[in-house]
C-alpha cells in the first residue's frame, strides 16, 4: 500500500473478547475517538454521534469487504467543522465483532484505493467466511449496569471440492444506564439515559467453482434503540435553588452559556428522565462474483444494496408554560421589544416554571410526561444506496495492473418535527468512481506503485436556493453542480537487507462537499468549496533483534481548500462576532513511532506514541486573529486544544497454554482545561481467558479499570464535564463450541 497498515486479526478478537469495532481499534496508535460517553446518538447532530479519527484527520473512508458503506447523500455525518466527524458512519452500528475475521486499519497515501476523499486512512472491516467441519458456537456474558450479551454462531461447508461454505451469526447486546465517575465533584454517578439494546443477524455463502471461480452472498440485519440524554449533568448545581435560576435566566436573552448561567445544561436531564430515545434498523447485501484470481488479486463483479432507517423521539418538555399549570412557580420578568416605531422598550412577560425534577411534583409532571409521550417520534431518516463494482485484475511479467470501476446512488429522506419547526427533505447523489494502478516490480526489493482516480459526483438533488425576483415572484436556484476530478498517486517499498524496510507515498486528495456542509451558513453569503490538497507519508520498519521491531510513520497534509468554521465579525453588525463556515488552507503533521518487543516464551509488549498538530492558513480577505481557547475564536487553538497533544499506549499481554491475559493502557496529555477536567486521563482495559478444554472457555473483561474520569469530547454549548466516558465496568463471559 505504501503507507502504514495495522491489522486486528480474529486471533486477538476472540482473546480480547472485544464487542464492537470501536473496542477493537482504540489500540492502533494513531487512532482516536469523539462521542458522548453513550450509545445513541440524534441523527444529523456530529456532537452527539460517536466519530473517529486517524492521525487526527476525520476525514477516513470505512469499508466492509472493500466495499464503502457510507451514503454519499446523508446529512447525518460529516460536516465542515473541523473538529467535528466528517467519517460518515458510526462504526458500531455496522456489523456484530462475531461476523468480523479481521480489521484492517490504513493509514496515509495508500488508502486511496477506496477513494478520492480517503484523507486520514480506511478502516477495512472484512467478514468471516465458513470452513472445514460443521461447528457452532454459543458466547454468553453478563456484568456491570444489567450489560447482557448473547452470541450465536453456525458455520461449516458441505464438501472439499467446489464447496459451498457459510458463516450465520446472531447476537444481542443490551445495557441499563451506565455509570461514570465525574471530573468536576470527583463522584460516581448514574448515566441517565444510556440504557440501550441492539440485534445482529449476518449470514455469509460462499459457492467455489472451478478455476478459482466463486460466489460471495452476504447479508447483514442490524437494529438498535438506545436512550437520548443529550448530556450529563453538572452535578454542583443539581438542586432546586440553582434550577429555578436556572430556568429563570435562560428566559432572558443570552441565558444558555457557562459564563451567566451556571449549571444550564441541567434542563438537558429532562429528555433523559423523560424517556428521549434514537432508533435504527440496518439491511445490507452485497453479492459478489469472482471470476479470476492471478496472484491472489481478484476480477470480481459486485452489487449491493443498504437500507438504513433512522427515528426517534426528543421528549424535551418545556421547562415554563404560558398558561398556569398547577405546582408550578409564576414568574414575571422583563424583555426588551421592538415597537412598531422600530424603538426599543421593555416588555412585561409571565411563565410557569417546571418545579425541579427531583422534587415529589418534579417526579409527579415527569411521569405523566412520558406516558403521554412515549409512543411519539419526532424525527425520522431514511438511507438507501445501491451500486455495482466491476474490478479487473492481471499479472504482466513485473507489473500487477488492478483496475476497477465503481456506480453508486445514494438517496436520503428526513423529517422532523419538534413541535417548532416542520422539515421535510430528499436528497439523491451519483457517484462515479474509475481507479487503475500498476504496481511494478523493479526489482525484488523494490516496487512502485503509480495509480490515477477518476472521480464524478452528481450536484446533491434536493439542496436549492429559494429567492424572490424583482417582482416578488418566488424562483429556485440549484446551490451545487456537479463535479468531476482526477487524482494520483504514487508509492514506493523498499526493503533493505532482511531486517529493514521503507516506504514513501503521496497522493492528491478530493473531498466533495456533503449534505452537511451545504446547510451550513457559508461566511460573505458565499458557498463552500470541495475540499483539495495533498497528503505525504514516509515510514520506515527496522528489526532491532530477533524479537524486536521498531517502527516510524510520519505524515503530511497540505490542503489548498479545507473547511471549516471561524468567528469572523458581523457584516450585518458592526462589534458583533458570529460563527461562520468558510475555505481556508490547512497544513497538517501527524507523528507515530511503535515498538514491539517480544520477551520469551510467554509475555509480549507494543509500546507508541502519536502526535499530531493542525494549522489553518486564512484564503482571501478572511484574517486568523490568534487567540486563546477561551474565547473559541481561533480554528487553530479550537482544533489542537480541543484534543490530545499526545497519545501513548502500552499493550501488553501474557499466554502460557490455557490461560492468557493482556491489558491495554492509554495515556492522553496536554488537554487543556478549559475544554477538559484534567490535563491528561490514563485509561486502562484489563482481559483474561482460560481454555477449560477444546470446547468450552471462560473470561473476564474489564474496562476503565482505575474508574477513571475522562472525556474525548467538548462542546462549548454545553460545557465542561459535559460528555464522560463510562467508568469501570466488569463482564464475565464463557464461550461453548459443538
Amino acid at each position: 500500500t505504501g503507507g502504514d497498515v495495522k491489522v486486528i486479526t480474529r486471533e486477538e478478537i476472540e482473546k480480547r473478547h472485544y464487542n464492537d469495532v470501536t473496542e477493537a481499534i482504540k489500540r492502533i496508535p494513531g487512532v482516536t475517538f469523539t462521542n458522548a460517553g453513550y450509545r445513541g446518538g440524534q441523527y444529523g447532530y456530529n456532537a452527539y454521534n460517536n466519530s473517529m479519527a486517524i492521525n487526527g484527520d476525520s476525514r477516513v473512508i470505512v469499508t466492509i469487504d472493500g466495499r464503502r458503506v457510507d451514503n454519499a447523500a446523508s446529512t447525518r455525518f460529516g460536516g465542515s467543522n473541523a473538529r467535528s466527524g466528517r467519517t460518515m458512519v458510526d462504526l458500531n452500528q455496522l456489523v456484530n465483532m462475531e461476523g468480523v475475521d479481521k480489521i484492517e486499519v490504513i493509514k496515509g497515501p495508500g488508502a486511496s484505493a477506496y477513494g478520492a476523499d480517503a484523507t486520514g486512512g480506511v478502516i477495512n472491516i472484512i467478514t468471516r467466511k465458513g470452513s472445514g467441519k460443521q461447528e457452532s458456537t454459543v458466547d454468553l456474558s453478563t456484568g456491570s449496569w444489567d450489560k447482557h450479551i448473547y452470541n450465536f454462531t453456525f458455520s461449516g461447508q458441505n464438501n472439499d471440492v467446489n464447496p459451498t461454505s457459510y458463516f450465520i451469526s446472531a447476537s444481542r447486546d443490551m445495557a441499563s444506564n451506565s455509570h461514570y465517575h465525574d471530573g468536576i465533584t470527583k463522584e460516581d454517578h448514574v448515566y441517565e439515559g444510556t440504557w440501550y439494546k441492539e440485534n445482529d443477524l449476518s449470514a455469509r455463502f460462499d459457492k467455489a467453482f472451478d478455476n478459482g471461480r466463486n460466489l460471495k452472498v452476504w447479508f447483514n440485519h442490524k437494529d438498535g434503540i438506545a436512550g437520548y440524554p443529550i448530556t450529563a449533568r453538572y452535578w454542583q448545581y443539581w438542586n432546586e435553588k440553582d434550577w429555578n435560576r436556572i430556568l429563570k435566566r435562560t428566559l432572558l436573552p443570552g441565558g444558555f452559556g457557562n459564563t451567566d448561567n451556571k449549571g444550564y445544561r441541567n434542563v438537558f436531564s429532562l429528555d433523559a428522565l423523560a424517556g428521549s430515545y434514537n432508533a435504527f434498523k440496518h439491511n445490507d447485501l452485497d453479492v459478489t462474483y469472482t471470476f479470476h484470481k492471478d496472484k491472489n488479486m481478484e476480477s470480481f463483479v459486485r452489487f449491493y444494496n443498504q437500507s438504513h432507517s433512522y427515528w426517534g423521539a426528543d421528549h424535551y418538555p418545556f421547562w415554563h408554560s404560558k398558561t398556569p399549570i398547577d405546582g408550578w412557580e409564576k414568574y414575571e420578568y422583563m424583555v426588551p421589544k421592538t415597537d412598531k416605531d422600530g424603538k426599543q422598550v421593555m416588555e412585561k412577560n409571565v411563565r410557569w416554571i417546571r418545579p425541579f425534577p427531583d422534587s415529589e411534583v418534579g417526579r409527579k409532571y415527569i411521569k405523566e410526561f412520558y406516558e403521554a409521550n412515549k409512543d411519539e417520534i419526532t424525527d425520522s431518516e431514511w438511507e438507501q444506496n445501491h451500486g455495482f463494482q466491476l474490478q479487473l485484475a492481471k499479472s504482466f511479467g513485473m507489473h500487477d495492473v488492478i483496475a476497477s470501476l465503481t456506480y453508486d446512488y445514494s438517496v436520503m429522506e428526513q423529517y422532523n418535527d419538534y413541535g417548532w419547526f416542520n422539515e421535510a427533505a430528499r436528497y439523491t447523489r451519483s457517484t462515479w468512481m474509475g481507479y487503475v494502478q500498476d504496481k511494478i516490480h523493479v526489482t525484488d526489493t523494490w516496487d512502485v506503485t503509480p495509480s490515477v482516480r477518476y472521480s464524478r459526483y452528481s450536484g446533491i438533488g434536493g439542496y436549492q436556493k429559494i429567492e424572490k425576483d424583482k417582482d416578488g415572484k418566488v424562483i429556485k436556484k440549484d446551490l451545487y453542480g456537479a463535479s468531476n476530478v482526477v487524482t494520483p498517486s504514487l508509492s514506493t517499498q523498499y526493503r533493505i537487507g532482511d531486517d529493514c524496510s521503507m516506504y514513501l507515498g503521496w497522493t492528491n486528495v478530493y473531498r466533495p462537499i456533503k449534505g452537511t456542509d451545504y446547510k451550513t451558513d457559508a461566511y460573505n453569503g458565499g458557498k463552500l468549496e470541495d475540499e483539495r490538497g495533498n497528503v505525504y507519508t514516509v515510514g520506515i520498519r527496522k528489526k532491532l533483534g530477533a524479537d524486536t521491531e521498531l517502527g516510524v510513520h510520519y505524515d503530511l497534509t497540505k490542503m489548498s481548500n479545507a473547511v471549516t468554521q471561524y468567528t469572523v465579525p458581523d457584516l450585518e453588525t458592526p462589534g458583533k462576532m458570529i460563527v461562520k463556515y468558510m475555505n481556508m488552507k490547512e497544513d497538517k503533521k501527524s507523528f507515530n513511532v511503535t515498538l514491539d518487543h517480544r520477551f520469551g516464551n510467554h509475555w509480549t509488549m507494543g509500546l507508541s506514541y502519536t502526535r499530531f498538530h493542525d494549522k489553518y492558513l486564512p484564503k482571501g480577505n478572511v484574517k486568523i486573529v490568534e487567540g486563546s481557547l477561551e474565547d473559541l475564536s481561533n480554528v487553530n487553538s479550537q482544533i489542537n486544544k480541543l484534543r490530545p497533544a499526545n497519545h501513548y499506549a502500552l499493550n501488553l499481554s501474557y499466554q502460557d497454554g490455557a490461560f492468557y491475559s493482556g491489558v491495554l493502557m492509554n495515556w492522553y496529555t496536554g488537554m487543556d482545561t478549559i475544554a477538559f477536567t484534567k490535563h491528561q486521563f490514563f485509561v486502562v482495559d484489563w482481559n483474561a481467558s482460560y481454555e477449560m478444554n477444546k470446547d468450552m472457555s471462560l473470561y473476564v473483561t474489564v474496562n476503565n479499570l482505575t474508574n477513571e474520569a475522562y472525556e474525548n469530547a467538548y462542546s462549548a454549548y454545553n460545557g465542561l464535564g459535559a460528555a464522560p466516558q463510562p467508568g469501570r465496568s466488569v463482564m464475565v463471559g464463557t464461550k461453548y463450541k459443538f
